[in-house]
């Protein structure tokens, strides 16, 4: 099985103002996307990984790579704030004997190595495979504004996260056929009746997206080092 990750740095909500990337700040002594790099480098079931960021952040990147020594990025390609744009962009850097491909938010730093290996087998399996926890909340349904017209079974619901994984022939149909901006990869098979296989993912598996998310991120860092 060769597995290639994409990592998605660039994006609409990659931003907590104007001109600043999520993904570039420091958390901790590194960069927040250096720490999902380093992760995925580790993984002995990814072979490379393509990283996608914003055309400014080219040289930002190319520093960061070299700086923290990450040895399996083979390509870093300029983006933008458009999802699906940003991985066929991506797609044509990945080998042709690919089999399953892997995307990952660079701004969910705290993911684990042992559910990338799991979404990783079970894209493998399933032909799509996405992390996500169960709520732990009472779930509401309002279609128009703020009026309840049904309350959701909570056992049901799963809140969805990256990684998110998919044989290269299914992510390949997906994108071809994908006429609409997306936020979640998976909503397009899950309307092409592709089987998609839930992992139990982690509730420390946040995505940092404002200012307060960052001084979250930052505690929890610094509690994991004085467990150590």
């Amino acid at each position: 099985m060769s597995a290639w990750a994409i990592v998605l740095a660039c994006g609409k909500d990659q931003e907590i103002g104007a001109g600043i990337d999520v993904a570039f700040l420091t958390l901790g002594s590194r960069p927040i996307v250096a720490r999902s790099i380093q992760t995925l480098e580790q993984n002995p079931l990814i072979e490379g990984i393509i990283l996608v960021v914003r055309k400014e952040r080219v040289d930002s990147a190319l520093h960061t790579v070299r700086s923290f020594g990450c040895r399996k990025i083979s390509a870093i390609v300029a983006g933008g704030p458009v999802r699906l744009t940003n991985l066929k962009n991506a797609l044509e850097k990945v080998p042709e004997e690919a089999t399953v491909v892997l995307i990952h938010e660079a701004t969910r730093p705290f993911i684990t190595d042992a559910v990338v290996a799991e979404v990783i087998k079970a894209g493998k399996r399933y032909g799509a495979a996405v992390a996500a926890v169960k709520s732990s909340e009472a779930v509401k349904l309002a279609e128009k504004g703020q009026k309840v017209t049904k309350s959701m079974d909570r056992n049901t619901i799963w809140l969805v996260q990256s990684p998110q994984a998919y044989k290269i022939d299914v992510f390949r149909k997906m994108l071809k056929s994908a006429g609409k901006l997306i936020d979640d990869d998976s909503e397009l098979l899950a309307k092409g009746k592709q089987e998609i296989h839930l992992v139990a993912g982690s509730t420390g598996n946040m995505k940092i997206r404002t200012a307060a998310d960052l001084q979250v991120a930052s505690a929890i860092l610094s509690v994991a080092r004085q467990s150590l």
